[in-house]
């Protein structure tokens, strides 16, 4: 590279400053085989000035970390020759990064990140190991991060409830500056045979989402993660994953491949699957595909060791007060995105009136209570993020709308008259030779509230799941559906007590007994509820799965 001969500077008593500056810019490009194993190892290019009267060596590194080199400026600073001879050299860091393309994201203040894509996105916010420690390294940001994610969702078939609005105005509700997009596990079910399809869909879905303004201002900052891979967990009632392995990694070097194109940031969770689960003591997955609990904690520090490598992962007791306030958030957030009974909030039967009062009315006055109180605990995140422990204001929500009822009795108000428990049995047509006695009832256990399913364990004990939120949480009350144990010991034909296994379920619709607990038919979710130590109370608590369809629970 030359440039015209100057004239020589003023002399300085400063070392520094005998040679005036000066910065030329040029790129450089390196090409190397496909075989190369740079997507194995982080790379840099390293490039050193000399001029012929002073060796000046510059070391610059334009990225750390990137799996591929493009053509890109680089500047060097030299001093006052008229022809510098420049080395460029390749320079393998030993340390395994995954993100590929010379393509980062920095969260700016005031960002709001958003997640979208299948189960893999759909369980983080109940683990919140990503999003907490992305609060714990930019306290200062008051990041607002909501996840749009949705079991079974694939890039282009996402099931909802009709009128339940588009992916594009689901992100643009959020105002979305950055978006976490996790894809392609779903897809690669279908094998070599739907890779084609899926290639034109993921590239079509970062083409659209560019020429998006969500925020209202600028387009969108993408990041690409795969799917994991599948953990063989030894276990003579699951699959090995040898084959879905396969064909998740032709999917998984596809989707690195639109990426490097497009120069979207990806990151590969399934090789990096692949290595926690080689190195962990104890499975990661539930059944090979979902990640436990821990198992999120480790995929979270990878990926942050990818999009931050310089970042310092917090211990667990750094963060946990963070943590539990991210989770009350996404607590209400998920009662919001996820909220049951679809078909009376967006579908069909929301139009359904009384007395000029629609379902949609009402229901959907409740989803912005969800949208404000999830509103109230971002600041209560932010002020854990700073060490502070705050309590949320939720002064400011909507008030509920009144509702009147569209049938109406003899009572004031229009309430109807309930028989007690003894009297209701006088009006029973009773079987010769049966007879109907009061086990239990709501006067004496208050609890008791809309029981939808029972059942008697094998030690006798009478067993209620009660719904008392029919249709769906009102998110200005506690939650109290939950799962009831009624015991007899003294074989009087009464209940003695009333126990509560479980509480503040969401929209019980039923359970069975399995594996020394209960799986309960929570929608969304199948949960599997435990009792460990013996108190009766339910302390191992897993969502076994995901996806249950919700947009009409008096039809399950």
């Amino acid at each position: 590279i030359r440039r015209p001969p100057r004239s020589t500077p003023k002399p300085s008593s400063a070392a520094s400053d005998v040679y005036k500056r000066q910065t030329i810019v040029f790129s450089a490009t390196i090409k190397y085989p496909a075989h190369f194993p740079l997507p194995t190892i982080a790379s840099s290019l390293a490039i050193t000035a000399s001029d012929d009267e002073h060796l000046v060596p510059r070391p610059i590194f334009p990225q750390k970390g990137i799996g591929m080199l493009r053509a890109r400026n680089f500047k060097i600073v030299s001093s006052r020759s008229k022809t510098l001879s420049l080395t460029l050299g390749l320079y393998a860091i030993l340390v395994p990064l995954n993100v590929l393309s010379g393509q980062t994201v920095e969260l700016q203040k005031g960002d709001t990140v958003a997640y979208i894509g299948n189960t893999t996105a759909d369980r983080m916010q109940h683990h919140a190991w990503l999003e907490t420690y992305l609060h714990h390294l930019h306290p200062g940001h008051q990041l607002t991060i909501r996840n749009l994610g949705f079991s079974g969702d694939e890039v282009l078939t996402r099931p909802r409830s009709a009128n339940f609005g588009t992916p594009d105005q689901w992100l643009t509700k959020v105002g979305a500056d950055v978006v976490f997009c996790f894809f392609g596990y779903n897809e690669a079910l279908r094998g070599e045979a739907g890779l084609p399809a899926f290639v034109a869909e993921l590239s079509s879905m970062i083409d659209g989402m560019r020429n998006q303004k969500y925020n209202g201002n600028s387009a969108p900052r993408i990041v690409l993660f795969s799917p994991i891979s599948h953990e063989d967990l030894q276990s003579r009632h699951l699959p090995d994953g040898t084959k879905n392995n396969a064909n998740l990694e032709l999917y998984t070097n596809a989707m690195r491949e639109i990426c490097e194109n497009k120069e979207v940031p990806f990151v590969d969770l399934f090789e990096a699957s692949q290595k926690l689960y080689a190195s962990s003591d104890k499975p990661l997955t539930m059944n090979g595909v979902h990640l436990l609990d821990h198992g999120n904690r480790a995929i979270a520090r990878e990926i942050l060791r990818n999009l931050i490598p310089d970042a310092r992962v917090p211990e667990d007791q750094e963060i946990a007060q963070l943590r539990e306030a991210v989770l009350r958030k996404n607590y209400y957030w998920f009662s919001r995105y996820r909220v049951v009974d679809g078909y009376n909030v967006f579908g069909g039967r929301s139009t359904l009136a009384w007395d000029g009062q629609s379902n949609a009315d009402v229901m959907r006055r409740e989803m912005e209570i969800f949208d404000v109180m999830t509103s109230n605990r971002d600041a209560v995140v932010w002020a854990a993020a700073n060490g502070r422990i705050v309590e949320p204001d939720d002064t400011n929500i909507p008030e509920l709308l009144a509702v009147a009822t569209n049938k109406r009795g003899p009572l004031p108000e229009g309430k109807w008259p309930y028989m007690e428990a003894e009297a209701a049995i006088s009006q029973m047509q009773v079987a010769e030779g049966m007879e109907v006695n009061l086990f239990a009832s709501e006067e004496e256990f208050p609890r008791l509230i809309n029981p939808v399913q029972i059942s008697v364990d094998t030690d006798s004990r009478l067993w209620a799941a009660v719904w008392p939120s029919y249709p769906h949480w009102n998110p200005t009350t506690e939650r109290r559906d939950a799962i009831l144990i009624f015991p007899d010991e003294d074989l009087d034909g009464k209940a003695d007590e009333c126990i509560v296994f479980a509480d503040k379920l969401n929209s019980v619709t039923g359970f069975e007994f399995w594996g020394g607990g209960v799986l309960v038919a929570a929608p969304p979710e199948i949960w599997f509820l435990k009792d460990t130590d013996g108190d009766d109370r339910a302390d191992l608590k897993i969502r076994m799965l995901q996806g249950v369809s919700s947009l009409s629970l008096i039809h399950i």
